[in-house]
């Protein structure tokens, strides 16, 4: 449910007042942002999804009820622009049914392997936020889409299976392949962490 400050921001904006619309750009653009290029995996395409978000935020502006948050309306809009600009990159289609080669390098031969049994929470310092990023960007679209809105944002196989119109067998397929791609790339990060934590505690 939207707060009564979210509702009254919205009926400031609509009726046109700037510095309305001013507070939800400055609120909400890191989100916006952050999740496309954790969907695209390209800065210069994640800066145009975030124009492109707003510009479709103040469109639609006069259609949010406050059912959820404003931050929660704003996601969807966000989402929806990335996919969109993803299909229109790949020729309309996303194809998550398909086998797609994905070929790590030698360095990348071993790692989340731990991931899974790591709190990924535990791990986001910034130089494994790098180095996850610049994973993720390595996955093919069909990969990465479904682990960064279940494994980062947490929605459900149901919404996810929405969001891509397709069905939840073949998001989880999806996420299956796009982890285990990611446990590979990481295992030299996640090697050194370990070791590093050893030494910690020997300490």
């Amino acid at each position: 449910m939207g707060s009564q400050r979210d509702k009254d921001l919205v009926t400031r904006a609509v009726s046109g007042d700037v510095p309305a619309k001013t507070e939800i750009v400055s609120r909400h653009q890191d989100l916006v942002y952050n999740l496309a290029l954790k969907l695209v995996g390209n800065q210069e395409e994640a800066e145009n999804i975030l124009q492109e978000t707003f510009l479709k935020i103040f469109e639609k502006l006069d259609t949010f009820r406050g059912d959820s948050s404003l931050q929660t309306w704003i996601y969807r809009i966000a989402t929806n622009a990335a996919l969109m600009s993803i299909r229109q990159r790949k020729g309309g289609v996303i194809t998550f049914d398909e086998e797609v080669d994905f070929t790590p390098t030698a360095k990348y031969e071993r790692m989340l392997r731990s991931l899974s049994s790591d709190p990924l929470d535990q791990l986001l310092d910034a130089e494994f936020k790098g180095a996850l990023q610049k994973a993720m960007d390595d996955l093919p679209d069909s990969w990465r889409i479904p682990f960064v809105l279940k494994d980062i944002e947490g929605l459900s196989l149901k919404e996810i299976s929405d969001q891509l119109d397709t069905t939840v067998p073949s998001v989880k397929a999806a996420l299956h392949r796009g982890r285990n791609a990611l446990r590979d790339s990481l295992a030299d990060f996640i090697d050194s962490y370990k070791g590093n934590s050893e030494k910690e505690k020997s300490l």
